[in-house]
């Protein structure tokens, strides 16, 4: 009972300590005026003492407040100042913050733009771990928080599939950073891009590869598969970036099944869809097979042609390499008798 007593100490004692600044900040009226604005600096204990930085005391991020009440006004903090690969105060860095510093976002507030910070993605004092279901980086809560900025892209993400996927508790289900990434959110042109269309494929991949995630979707899993046999992908790995990849057909956000009357991939959709590339592309287009493996019998007249050029590539070469080596049979044999 007596080390239960000390944990609990231990664990509280950071708070108590803090106590002596939520003398002022713990009042909801306790702010100041800036720019002819009122500017809260309320903090909820309560939030406090329930996020992932309750061991922490407020000076280890307000390094620079030495003296109550403050002689200056503090700095804005950073969370990067702790969340650095090798940080001895065991902040996280799995999610490599630092990568922050090269995403889209952070080049947006160089320019001097309003973009997001750490904060407003994580919250302020209010910060709990991703497998929090109160956190707002929690799974089903990232299209919320992406959303506060990215409103159309929400909008159209709450009509797709992967959302619908996610209210039916299948987690495994895509949301706005298993495609844009946590913190080197780039934009596609950017190479180093997880949508740029060299790496579109990837990026679907590590959800539609994946087996056991699929079969709780009930979508196959060959499809990427057989995107990358299909001309579409082999062009697209020789380097032809404007080949078609997935988002060209099923779109970006608002990704629907081939059932739904709205999915650009719909059989009535799909003229108008293949048209962007192909201009000439009629109602035929719904006729054929998507995705298909030349290998598997279902394929249909594709297996059967794909078998005959590989047993007819065989025969030749083999028929080849025979006449070769009775060629050269005959040679060393008339060598051998003079002739």
């Amino acid at each position: 009972m007596s080390l239960l007593l000390v944990f609990i100490f231990i664990l509280q004692a950071p708070l108590e300590e803090d106590r002596r600044c939520l003398l002022c900040h713990g009042k909801k009226d306790f702010g100041i005026v800036e720019d002819g604005k009122f500017k809260s600096l309320y903090v909820s204990y309560e939030e406090l003492k329930n996020s992932v930085h309750k061991k922490f005391l407020c000076q280890q991020c307000h390094n620079d407040v030495r003296v109550i009440p403050h002689l200056i006004k503090p700095k804005k903090i950073h969370c990067l100042q702790c969340h650095f690969e090798g940080n001895v105060v065991g902040a996280p860095t799995e999610k490599k913050p630092e990568k922050y510093k090269e995403s889209i976002h952070e080049k947006g507030k160089r320019e001097g733009k309003k973009v997001p910070e750490c904060m407003d993605c994580h919250g302020i004092h209010n910060v709990r771990a991703p497998e929090d279901s109160l956190s707002s980086v929690y799974k089903k809560n990232v299209p919320s928080t992406c959303g506060k900025c990215h409103v159309n892209q929400r909008e159209e993400y709450e009509i797709s599939i992967h959302w619908q996927g996610i209210n039916k508790g299948i987690m495994g289900s895509a949301v706005c950073n298993d495609c844009h990434r946590e913190h080197d959110v780039l934009p596609p042109e950017d190479p180093r891009s997880s949508l740029n269309p060299r790496n579109v494929i990837k990026t679907c991949e590590k959800c539609h590869a994946n087996v056991e995630l699929m079969k709780k979707t009930g979508v196959p899993v060959k499809q990427v598969e057989a995107y990358k046999e299909s001309f579409h992908g082999i062009a697209l790995e020789f380097g032809v970036l404007k080949a078609a990849n997935c988002t060209s057909c099923h779109e970006y956000h608002k990704i629907l099944p081939q059932r739904d009357p709205r999915s650009p991939i719909h059989p009535d959709n799909l003229p108008k869809t293949c048209g962007k590339c192909h201009p000439n592309a009629s109602q035929n287009v719904a006729k054929g097979r998507i995705h298909v493996l030349p290998q598997e019998k279902e394929s249909g007249i594709i297996f059967y042609v794909y078998n005959f050029f590989k047993i007819f590539t065989f025969l030749v070469i083999t028929g080849l390499i025979i006449h070769i080596l009775l060629d050269l049979y005959g040679r060393l044999r008339r060598r051998k008798h003079g002739e």
